[in-house]
């Protein structure tokens, strides 16, 4: 059984076509007419859209599938961002949910704050902890992701307290203190908060599930193909 091509193969020979000057009219609207609406999945255009090329001429022809692949490109990041960001406000609602209060210490699931789930919003720079009744903590994320990168103990355990972010392990004989950093003016807007409040006994909380989205990065490189027109 002949294997149908995929998305990427689909729009890497629309671009060939385009790109080649031998290509015949017949061949390229034959190719198009069969694959219009696989073509509009994958650019994420529709398909009278695409068949309108059929009416132009190759250099505009050429020009038009670069701006296909450009908008496509565009919505695809955009698409991912968003995704990043849910995963990242999803991973800071569980963390503030599942902390437990010891007089004045703070426990964290040490597994969510240096999860990729809650550093998976690339734009926010910093994650701040505004545990109730407390001065905000303010963590860069680049601080946490490192440490997310070196504390693979198995008795790894997390903490604030009024000094920082506090990790230890190998019964309090290792640990890692992360203190307030401050946040400049320009990167205000760029902060996740997790918001941690004290329980309340009267109160029930159940964390939402996390909804992982995957995004394809396969036009960027069809993109690049397009640079020599």
């Amino acid at each position: 059984m002949t294997r149908a091509p995929s998305q990427r193969d689909l729009v890497a020979t629309l671009v060939a076509l385009c790109e080649t000057e031998e290509t015949e009219h017949q061949e390229f609207e034959e190719f198009l007419v069969a694959h219009s609406d696989a073509l509009g999945a994958a650019l994420r255009s529709r398909a009278p859209d695409l068949l309108a090329l059929l009416g132009l001429s190759p250099e505009s022809r050429a020009n038009r599938v670069r701006d296909f692949i450009r908008q496509a490109k565009d919505r695809e990041q955009a698409a991912h961002a968003s995704a990043a960001q849910n995963l990242s406000l999803a991973a800071a609602t569980m963390l503030a949910l599942s902390a437990s209060w010891e007089n004045e210490q703070v426990s964290l699931d040490h597994r969510i704050v240096l999860g990729k789930n809650l550093l998976a919003d690339r734009a926010k720079k910093f994650v701040r902890f505004d545990v109730e009744g407390r001065v905000p903590l303010a963590i860069r994320r680049e601080k946490l992701s490192e440490a997310g990168n070196v504390l693979k103990f198995a008795d790894l355990s997390c903490s604030i307290d009024r000094l920082g972010l506090m990790f230890q392990w190998r019964q309090g004989r290792g640990g890692l203190l992360l203190v307030n950093q401050k946040v400049d003016a320009r990167y205000r807007e760029l902060v996740l908060p997790v918001v941690i409040a004290r329980k309340r006994a009267s109160t029930y909380e159940r964390s939402p599930a996390l909804a992982r989205q995957s995004c394809s990065g396969w036009l960027g490189d069809v993109f690049t193909d397009l640079t020599a027109f």
